[in-house]
C-alpha cells in the first residue's frame, strides 16, 4: 500500500460519515481487528477513531440468492467483495492535546494505524498524574496509564465472578501505594491478605499492614500470620446501639434495643463483656427468652473484644495500604467494623487531622450498601460519596452485582473500570450511572476475555478498552482448584476401601 509521510494507508474512508463515525475500506483485513486505533487525516489534521465493528459485504453475493446461484459465482471466480470497518471518531490532534472532533471525514481520505507513540501521547499521562496498568488490548506495546487526579471522584471496578476484578483492584492499590497514598481496604473474603508478599515469596511492601480479626477465615499460615495485625474491640468502649448493631438487631427492631439498652443500664464495673452476660442473666420476663437468640451470638464472637480498642493511628498513617480482613464474620459485624473505621477516619478528615488523601477500597460494596439500606455503613458510604473529595477521602467501590448497589453511590463514581459483565440488569446498571459509557462498549462487556476492561470517565482522556497487567503481589483468594481437590478425593476414597491401605493411614495418623 502507499505510505502517507512516514504512516502506511492501510484503507480510504467511503460512504456516508460523520463528524464522529466514519467507515473505511480496506483491502487485507490482516491489518485491522475489533477495537484496533486508527486514524484518518483530514489535510494536516489526524482523528483518531476506535474500530468498533468489521463486516465482509458482497454486492454481487447477496442474501436474496439460493445456494446454486452462489456456487456458481464462487467456482467461476466472479464473487467479489469487501472488507468494510466502521470507527467512532475519538478526537482530533491539535498539538499535543487530543480535542473532540467536529470536523466531517470526506469519502477518500486515507486511514493509517495508529503508532505507539501517538497512542501513547493521547492515552496515557506523564509522571507523577501516572498509574500505570496495563496495555491496549492487542497492543502490548501501547502502555495505558490512568490520570490519578481522576480519582478525586471516586472509581467503580465492576465485574462478573472470575472477570479480573480483583486483579484490576490490586494493581491499582500497588500503584497507589507506589505514589505514596494511604490506602484503607475493606476486604470481606481475605481476597488481598497476602498482598504483602509478593510473588515471588519475597516481601513485597513494609508499608502494607493486615489487620485481622480472632475470627478471620484468610488463607494464612504461620508466616504470613507472624506478618499480619489483630483488629480489636474494647467492650467498654461500645454504646448500647453499637453492641445491638454487634448483635444484628436492625434499627427497626425496637423492643431488642430497649432490651440492650436496659441490659447496659445495669451493667456493673468493669463493664466488659462477662459484665454484661452477667446482666442479661438477671433479665426476668419475656426480655430473656426475647433476646436469648442474639446474646448467643454475641457469645460466639466475643473472641474480637479485648482490652483495647485498635487506634486509628495503627491503620492510617501517610503512604501505607492498611488491609481489613473481614473474612469469617457475617454481614452485620462486617458492617459494624467497617461502618467503625470509616467513620472515625472520616471524623478526624472532617477535624482537619492528617492533610494526606485517604483512598477506600470497598470490596463486595454491594454488600455493605444496597439501594435504600438504612444501615449505617451504608449511611457512611454515601457521604463519603457525596462529601469525602472536600476532605480528601476518596472512595473505590468494588461489585460483581452493580445492579444491587446502591445507584446514587454508583452515579458518584465518574470514572469506571468496567471488566465482563453478562447480567442485562447490572449492563443496564451500568449504563444509567455512565455518562461516557456508549452503547457499543456496552454490547462488547460481553466478549471481554478475563482481565480486558473498558476505562471511563475523568480518569482517562478517552474510553479506552485495556489489558490489565497482572499484580505483583500474592492473591490471597482466588477459586479454588476443583480438578486437584477432585483427585485428592478419589485417593482417599480408594485408601479406604482398600483395608491394607487403611490400616497404614491409621497407623501414619496415630
Amino acid at each position: 500500500m502507499q505510505e502517507s509521510g512516514s504512516e502506511k494507508i492501510i484503507g480510504y474512508t467511503v460512504g456516508e460519515n460523520t463528524s464522529d463515525r466514519f467507515t473505511f475500506v480496506v483491502s487485507d483485513v490482516s491489518e485491522v481487528s475489533k477495537w484496533e486505533y486508527v486514524f484518518a487525516e483530514i489535510g494536516k489534521r489526524k482523528v483518531i477513531g476506535r474500530i468498533e465493528r468489521v463486516v465482509s459485504r458482497s454486492d454481487l453475493l447477496n442474501q436474496d440468492m439460493d445456494f446454486l446461484s452462489v456456487s456458481k459465482y464462487v467456482e467461476t471466480e466472479l464473487a467479489d467483495h469487501v472488507f468494510l470497518c466502521q470507527a467512532k471518531s475519538l478526537g482530533s490532534v491539535e498539538g499535543d492535546a487530543l480535542l473532540l472532533s467536529r470536523k466531517i471525514i470526506p469519502p477518500g481520505s486515507p486511514v493509517m494505524r495508529a503508532s505507539q507513540r501517538l497512542l501513547e501521547d493521547h492515552l496515557s499521562y506523564p509522571g507523577e498524574r501516572s498509574l500505570n496498568i496495563g496495555h491496549l488490548v492487542d497492543r502490548n506495546d501501547v502502555r495505558v496509564s490512568v490520570d490519578i487526579n481522576g480519582l478525586k471522584r471516586h472509581l467503580a471496578i465492576l465485574a462478573q465472578t472470575g472477570a479480573g476484578k480483583s486483579n484490576a483492584a490490586a494493581v491499582l492499590m500497588e500503584e497507589l501505594l507506589k505514589k505514596g497514598a494511604s490506602i484503607i481496604v475493606l476486604d470481606p473474603h481475605a481476597d488481598y491478605a497476602l498482598m504483602r508478599t509478593g510473588k515471588n515469596g519475597a516481601r513485597y511492601a513494609a508499608d502494607i499492614r493486615i489487620f485481622r480479626t480472632p475470627l478471620s477465615s484468610g488463607r494464612y499460615n504461620a508466616q504470613t500470620s507472624s506478618l499480619s495485625s489483630l483488629f480489636t474491640l474494647r467492650f467498654q468502649d461500645l454504646e448500647a446501639d453499637e453492641i445491638s448493631d454487634i448483635m444484628g438487631i436492625k434499627e427497626e427492631w425496637s423492643t431488642l434495643r430497649r432490651i440492650v439498652d436496659d441490659i447496659c443500664r445495669s451493667m456493673k464495673p468493669p463493664r466488659d463483656l462477662a459484665s454484661f452476660l452477667s446482666a442479661y442473666r438477671e433479665l426476668k420476663g419475656e426480655d430473656s427468652s426475647k433476646i436469648s437468640g442474639r446474646i448467643r451470638i454475641l457469645g460466639k464472637i466475643g473472641s474480637i473484644f479485648s482490652d483495647n480498642t485498635t487506634p486509628m493511628e495503627e491503620y492510617l498513617a501517610p503512604g501505607q495500604l492498611s488491609i481489613l480482613d473481614l473474612s469469617g464474620m457475617d454481614q452485620a459485624l462486617a458492617n459494624y467494623f467497617a461502618h467503625r473505621v470509616l467513620n472515625t477516619i472520616y471524623e478526624a478528615k472532617v477535624e482537619g487531622s492528617g492533610g494526606f488523601p485517604v483512598f477506600v477500597f470497598v470490596e463486595e460494596a454491594h454488600n455493605f450498601v444496597p439501594p435504600g439500606s438504612r444501615a449505617l455503613i451504608a449511611q457512611m458510604l454515601r457521604k463519603v460519596a457525596s462529601e469525602g473529595r472536600k476532605f480528601g477521602m476518596f472512595l473505590v467501590v468494588i461489585s460483581q452485582r452493580p445492579g444491587k448497589l446502591d445507584q446514587d453511590v454508583l452515579s458518584q463514581c465518574n470514572s469506571s473500570i468496567i471488566l465482563r459483565i453478562t447480567n442485562p440488569l447490572d449492563q443496564k446498571a451500568i449504563m444509567e450511572s455512565s455518562e461516557s459509557m456508549s452503547e457499543s462498549m456496552l454490547q462488547d462487556l460481553p466478549s471481554l476475555n478475563i482481565g480486558e476492561a473498558v476505562l471511563t470517565g475523568e480518569f482517562v482522556k478517552i474510553p479506552v478498552i485495556a489489558t490489565i497487567r497482572k499484580r505483583e503481589t500474592a492473591e490471597g483468594g482466588g477459586d479454588v482448584d476443583l480438578l486437584s481437590l477432585l483427585e485428592e478425593a478419589r485417593k482417599l476414597r480408594d485408601r479406604r476401601r482398600d483395608p491394607a491401605e487403611f490400616r497404614k493411614a491409621l497407623k501414619e495418623n496415630w
